[in-house]
Formats: structure tokens, C-alpha cells, sequence
């Protein structure tokens, strides 16, 4: 509806127009506005809207339309239940180890008969292509491939190899070299903590030695896994690599093995080797060469290490691999003994509950191994029960030996130095958790003692370090006691293996001489009197050297073995005499000696010297204590001191021997607990250990040698014990410097200090030969 407009003031219109005044136009005109720009973009809308529609339809194939939570869950579900489902189906770990030929008899087979045997799925060694025995090993020939160093060949085709030929049959794959020791258990506890199913690539991470910074093309943020301490790939990593292995070995920068597997791996799969500190430890590489691991075991590194490397001589894999191994028995042991005390906890509540007249069922030895750790476990019934505290500092102070303060003697301080180490691994068990570590740095003082029955208490003044490095970061020094108890184990009884006819099985004994002829008739009285005139099954092999001197007694010697043969003649029992015109050395008497025994049957042999004597035990310890393929034994001999610093002794070398030579006691002797001259052993066994080495001539070390590699070898035992009717008796000791080595000089005066008296006897030829000022 319009309205007529009015005329204003002088004719004109006043501002309004169809009803609307002038003034109010604007305000109508922004309403339209609005209106058109809202179906102008409500158009554009449903026009794009369309296009986007037909754009999404038309790459429907390719893009996968967008699931709900619920589908997506039940998605991933699946596609964990198939990866699940495929890993169920593999072995755990195929482990290759890169060996050469020259290798296979030693270090190989030292590998296979130590850690090689437990390993949580399947061991292959791998070599160049040659026909070569192999010593029944699982050894795979690569074609193609040299024994050269470095490696490169032979490494990228045993991935290969393993891919193509076990790739979808293990979870994990690890290189290996020959010179490494793996504790599988803790390996495999490891492995089972990570999924395998994603690309992984595991060991100690490394850039290259100093020297070599920027010199191995690697980028700044790039590494390699070092091959020595080992390295571990997923199956999946592997799948991406074992392809590529020819195009790698085309494009090599470097001559390291190892850098340049890193480089493949970060190429096709395209992980770098574990960045992680703790790596180090886990896969440890010590820098001492072929030193390492040839001296003490009992450290930081060897017992948290899962791979140690390297190890150059095999006999020390055999050695490292008893260490570990008794390790883990005394592990067991203590796993045994926290259950014992469990069940007796049981029991006790048990007895609470069900009152008095409940009788428990015979758990044996619950009453003493069941015990809650204390230091009152054992309650004295009088004085004379009550056991005594021995101080240890610097040195022990004592009332058990005559001497009231001695020197720590080396089994005493690896005591303590065990029982040090196991409290700081408990005190730092949860050392990351708190963000701090504690380092033990000096035991101040201590007190122990020893009961027979429950086992070595220990209370010690420990000196720590308290490291924080979380937080506000703080080092300072902490003192604590200590109050701990070492338990005893369970007793356990082992049945003799020794078969009913080795035990009178023929002795063979061996007896190197080179003049000394007294001394020889000596010997040949007491051989007659333990061995002839019993008629015991032995055999006498005497390894005849002649002397330098200007007397030489070869003939008379010959002349006494002559006449003990007339005299046996006709009987079991067999004297020999085997001359060599060399210079005397004892090593190559042994082996001379060995050699002669050309029995069909295995022969037991026992290494003598003529300054013993010995009475019939000492023959039926040596059956007993030499245990075919299994037992060596190396008797402690009672060794007497020099007759000279007390009454004589009442015996001639051309007579019997003096009735008083066995009877022992602190002012006549000492036993030899460093001497292992005298040892019954088997010819198989002595040759599995690489018999005697006769590269070491003239007096001593060669029995240290034999009994360090005897100790070493994964399957014999050493029975260690002292022998009563074993004696050596005294004689003055030359230590010739022209004719031995620096060592071998060293343990002749050594042996030669030793000899002369006791600490009581000494003490007082001091007091009694030297007058004092003022007297």
C-alpha cells in the first residue's frame, strides 16, 4: 500500500517516498542485503557440496571409506590376532655365527659345546666354500665365499642364506662371531619383551673410532650396530634387507663389515642400530683384545652383560662358560632356598590356625633351610657353643691360627667381594625407578664368622656413593652397615660313577729325572715297599735326562732300574726306562711318558716326582678320585720344611724311609696349595685338554699350565684335596737364572721362601740367633 506523498514546505516533497521516509532507506536496503547473501552462499554450497560428492565416488576404489570406532577396534583386533597368529608359528631365534675353517676345530666347537647348545631355537655356523672337515657341527658352506678379512662377503650372504632359508620360520636373527659368548637365558627373556613383528634393528650402536670420524660416510645422525658383541635383526627388518644384499655389496664405502651392514639396514629398512646408553652393557665389547676375559670373571660387566666379546683363545670359553655357570647354579640354589622359607611360613600359619594337635607332614630340611635370614638363627647352649667374630680390615684378626692378625687370603676376599657385589645389585635392583644409583667405593671394616651348619655371617662398614641424577642432580658420600648372611645350600650326595673294574685298574706313573741319584734311591725303596711287595697293578715309566754336571749318575741310575727289573720279572707290576739326550724338561717327560702308554684300553696316569714318597692310599686315591671323562685330580701335597731349622730328621736316602715322614703338623710342613706337579689323569682326558706343552722347558710352569687349561674345559671336573700319604720331602731348591725364565724364576724363589720354616719355628731362630742393643 502506498501513500499519496504530501508536499512539503515550499511545494517539495519531504523526504518520503511511497510511504517511506528518506531517512530509513539504508537500514532496508542492509536487510535485503543479508537475505541475497544467504542464498547466494547457500547456492555456492549445494553446488560444491555436489562436485565433492561426485569426486569422492569416483576414487572410492582407492581411498577406504572412514571406519567407526567400533569397526576400527574390531580391525585392529584382527589384524593383531594374525600377526599374533604367525608369530605363534615361528621359532624363537636363529643364531649365525661367522666362523673360518681354520676355526672349526676351536673356536667353533667351543661356541657348540658351551653357549651354542642352549640356544632358544637353531645355531648355524657359516664359512667360505671348501670341502674341509667339520667336526659334526652345523656348518653351511657359502658359495662363493673366501675366508678373507674383513668379512664383507661372507657376512651380507649368511643374511641371506638365513632369509631365504628360515625366513619364515624365527622371530629374530643374530650375527654372530666366533669369539663371542651369549647368555642365551637372559637373551631370550630379552627377545621375548619386544615385538618382532616391527622393523628392529639391535646391538651396541657406534660411529667409528676417532680416527675414523667422517671418514665412514655417515651422516651425523646415522650409526651402525658393532658386529663384534653381536647384532639382531626382526624378521621383518631382515625381509627388507636379505632382498638388497648383492645391490649393498656394489655400493660399499668402507672395508668394515659392520658399518656397512648398518648402512644396508638403514637403507632398505630404514632403522638405525639401537640408540641407547644401556646397549653398551647389554652387548658388551671389551677394549682389552685378547687379554679380555682371561683374567678374573667376577665383574660389573660379565655379570650384566647379555653378550660378551671378545674372546680369542676357546680354552677361555670353556673357562667363562663354567663361571656362568656355576652362577647360575648358585642362583638356583638361592631360588630353592626362598622357597623352603616360604613353605615353612606356611607351615607356621598352618599351626596357628589349626591348633596344636595339627601334625605337619617330614619336609626334611625345612628346620634349618627354612629359616628367615637372622643372625640369631643359631642359639648356643653353653659357652663353649658360642662362635666368635673374626675382624677383617686391611688384614683378619683372628683367634683360630696361631698368628693373630695374617694377611685377607685370596678365597676370603672373593668371599667378600661376592657378597659386596650381590648387595649392591639388590640396593640398585631399582635404581632408575628412583632416579639415583649408589657405587661402592671401600669396605671400612667388617666382622665375620662361619657355622658349619646354616652357613658365613657378615657384618660390614660399607663407604657408598649417593649419585642423584633426576631431579636436583647431587653426589655425596653415605656410610652403612651392613648385616648379612650367606646360607648354605642343601646337602647334596652324588653316587661314585667309578666302575667295579677300574678300581684296580693299572696305574701308569711318570717320572721325569735328571740325576739326583741319592734322591732316586730314595724313591726306588719307597716304590719298593708300596708297589713290588704288595704286587700292586702299577707301572713305573722313568724319563731319564742326563746332567750337566761334571758327574753324571745316568749309569748308576740305569744300573738300579736293571736290577728292579730282574727282581719283578714274572709279575704284573712293570719298571721302564726311557733315556733322552736333551736338555731336562719336565713337559716333555710328561708327554714322552703319555706317549709310551700304547694300550688298546685307556691308560690312568699319574705325573710323580722323585722327591715324593707315598704310601698304598695315595694308589687307592688316585683310583678313586679319577673319574674317566669326567674327573681330574690334583692332590694338595704335604710339603716339609728344612729339617735344618729343627732335630734332623732320622732317616737315611740309601735306608728305609724315616718313620716320622708322614706324621703332619704346623712345625713340620705345610701343605702346597700352589703346586700342580702332581695329578692322575686319564690319556683321553690329558689330550682333550692339548696334553702338556712342550714349549716350556726346564723347572716349573708347565703344571700351572696344565691345570689352568684342566680348569678351563667345559666337561672335567678338578678333585682338589690334601693327600696325607702324600709327602714331599725336603731338599734345597737352586733357582739357576741362566736357565730359566724371568717367570719360572720368580715361582722357584717363591717356592724356595717358603720351605725353610714355620712362622712360630722362624720366630724363634730369630729370637735365638740375634742379640739385641742394649743387651
Amino acid at each position: 500500500m502506498f501513500y499519496k506523498p504530501r508536499p512539503g514546505p515550499g511545494g517539495s516533497h519531504n523526504g518520503v517516498v511511497s510511504g517511506f521516509h528518506i531517512k530509513s532507506f539504508p537500514r532496508v536496503w542492509n536487510r535485503w542485503a543479508v537475505v541475497v547473501k544467504f542464498f547466494f552462499g547457500l547456492i555456492i554450497g549445494i553446488v560444491l557440496a555436489s562436485q565433492l560428492q561426485l569426486l569422492l565416488i569416483s576414487s572410492s576404489a582407492c581411498v577406504p571409506y572412514k571406519l567407526s570406532p567400533v569397526h576400527r577396534r574390531l580391525k585392529v583386533n584382527n589384524i593383531q590376532e594374525r600377526t599374533d597368529n604367525e608369530t605363534r608359528n615361528r621359532q624363537l631365534l636363529l643364531v649365525g655365527v661367522m666362523t673360518a675353517d681354520k676355526y672349526i676345530a676351536t673356536r667353533a666347537k667351543a661356541v657348540y659345546e658351551t653357549w651354542g647348545t642352549r640356544v632358544p631355537g637353531k645355531l648355524v655356523f657359516f664359512t667360505s666354500d671348501s670341502h674341509n672337515a667339520t667336526d659334526d657341527l652345523p656348518v653351511v658352506r657359502l658359495k662363493g665365499v673366501d675366508d678373507s678379512y674383513p668379512p664383507q662377503k661372507k657376512s651380507f650372504m649368511m643374511l641371506k642364506y638365513m632369509y631365504e632359508n628360515y625366513g619364515d620360520k624365527f622371530e629374530w636373527f643374530m650375527r654372530a662371531d666366533d669369539d663371542v659368548f651369549v647368555k642365551t637365558e637372559r637373551l631370550e627373556l630379552f627377545l621375548r619383551n619386544i615385538n618382532s613383528s616391527q622393523p628392529r634393528f639391535i646391538g651396541q650402536a657406534g660411529k667409528g673410532i676417532a680416527e675414523e670420524f667422517g671418514l665412514l660416510s655417515l651422516e651425523y645422525d646415522e650409526n651402525y650396530c658393532m658386529g663384534g658383541p653381536g647384532m639382531i635383526f626382526s624378521h621383518v627388518t631382515l625381509s627388507r634387507v636379505a632382498p638388497h644384499v648383492k645391490d649393498c655389496l656394489k655400493n660399499l664405502y668402507t672395508t668394515h663389515e659392520d658399518v656397512e651392514l648398518g648402512r644396508c639396514v638403514q637403507k632398505f629398512a630404514g632403522i638405525p642400530c639401537t640408540w641407547s646408553y644401556e646397549m653398551q652393557n647389554i652387548f658388551h665389547h671389551s677394549s682389552s683384545g685378547r687379554t679380555a676375559f682371561t683374567g678374573p670373571l667376577k665383574s660389573r660387566e660379565v655379570h650384566r652383560a647379555i653378550t660378551l666379546h671378545p674372546i680369542k683363545e676357546h680354552a677361555h670359553m670353556y673357562r667363562l662358560n663354567n663361571f656362568l655357570q656355576g652362577v647360575s647354579v648358585r642362583e638356583k640354589i638361592y631360588e630353592g632356598l626362598k622357597i623352603r622359607r616360604e613353605m615353612a611360613s606356611s607351615v607356621e600359619q598352618l599351626r596357628k590356625r589349626l591348633g596344636p594337635s595339627w601334625v605337619p607332614p617330614d619336609l626334611n630340611d625345612l628346620q634349618t633351610l627354612g629359616l628367615a635370614p637372622s643372625l640369631n638363627k643359631f642359639v648356643p647352649q653353653d659357652e663353649s657353643e658360642i662362635l666368635t667374630w673374626n675382624f677383617l680390615a686391611r688384614s683378619v684378626d683372628s683367634t683360630e691360627t696361631v698368628n693373630p692378625r695374617r694377611a685377607i687370603d685370596a678365597p676370603l676376599r672373593e668371599g667378600v667381594e661376592d657378597v659386596i657385589r650381590e648387595v649392591m645389585e639388590g640396593i640398585n635392583a631399582i635404581s632408575k625407578e628412583r632416579g639415583r644409583v649408589i657405587d661402592f667405593k671401600e669396605l671400612l671394616y667388617g666382622y665375620y664368622r662361619v657355622n658349619p651348619r646354616l652357613g658365613v655371617d657378615y657384618i660390614l662398614d660399607l663407604l657408598l656413593v649417593y649419585k642423584k641424577y633426576r631431579g636436583r642432580k647431587m653426589i655425596f658420600p653415605v656410610r652403612r652397615h651392613a648385616y648379612l648372611q650367606q646360607a648354605f645350600g642343601p646337602l647334596q650326595l652324588r653316587r661314585s660313577p667309578l666302575v667295579a673294574h677300574e678300581s684296580s685298574n693299572r696305574i701308569h706313573f711318570v717320572l721325569p729325572l735328571s740325576g739326583r741319584l741319592a734322591i732316586f734311591q730314595r724313591f726306588m725303596n719307597n716304590f719298593q715297599r708300596v708297589c713290588v711287595e704288595p704286587d700292586e697293578n702299577v707301572r713305573l715309566v722313568i724319563v731319564l735326562y742326563p746332567t750337566m754336571e761334571n758327574e753324571d749318575p745316568s749309569d748308576e741310575i740305569k744300573s738300579i732300574v736293571l736290577a728292579f727289573q730282574r727282581r719283578i720279572r714274572g709279575r704284573k707290576l712293570q719298571v721302564e726306562l726311557i733315556e733322552r739326550q736333551e736338555a731336562f724338561a719336565r713337559a716333555a717327560a710328561l708327554e714322552t711318558g703319555k706317549s709310551s702308554c700304547q694300550l688298546e684300553d685307556d691308560c690312568l696316569l699319574a705325573f710323580i716326582d722323585v722327591d715324593m714318597v707315598f704310601t698304598e692310599k695315595t694308589l687307592h686315591h688316585i683310583r678313586s678320585h679319577t673319574i674317566r671323562g669326567r674327573q681330574v685330580y690334583f692332590p694338595i701335597v704335604f710339603s716339609q720344611f728344612d729339617p735344618s731349622f729343627r732335630a734332623p730328621l732320622t732317616y737315611s736316602v740309601d735306608s728305609e724311609i724315616a718313620v716320622d715322614v708322614f706324621e703332619i703338623d704346623d712345625d713340620r710342613g705345610y701343605w702346597r696349595f700352589y703346586g700342580f706337579g702332581i695329578v692322575s689323569v686319564y690319556r683321553s682326558d690329558l689330550e682333550r685338554v692339548g696334553g702338556m706343552n712342550t714349549s716350556i722347558h726346564g723347572w716349573g710352569q708347565e703344571d700351572v699350565d696344565l691345570y689352568d687349561r684342566t680348569v678351563a674345559h667345559a666337561d672335567l671336573a678338578v678333585f682338589r684335596a690334601p693327600d696325607p700319604a702324600l709327602v714331599h720331602v725336603f731338599h734345597p731348591i737352586a733357582c739357576d737364572g741362566s736357565k730359566l725364565t724371568d717367570k719360572q724364576k720368580k715361582m722357584c724363589i717363591g717356592t724356595r721362601a717358603g720351605t725353610y720354616a714355620s712362622q712360630q719355628r722362624l720366630a724363634r731362630y730369630w729370637i735365638d740367633n740375634h742379640s739385641y742393643a742394649g743387651e
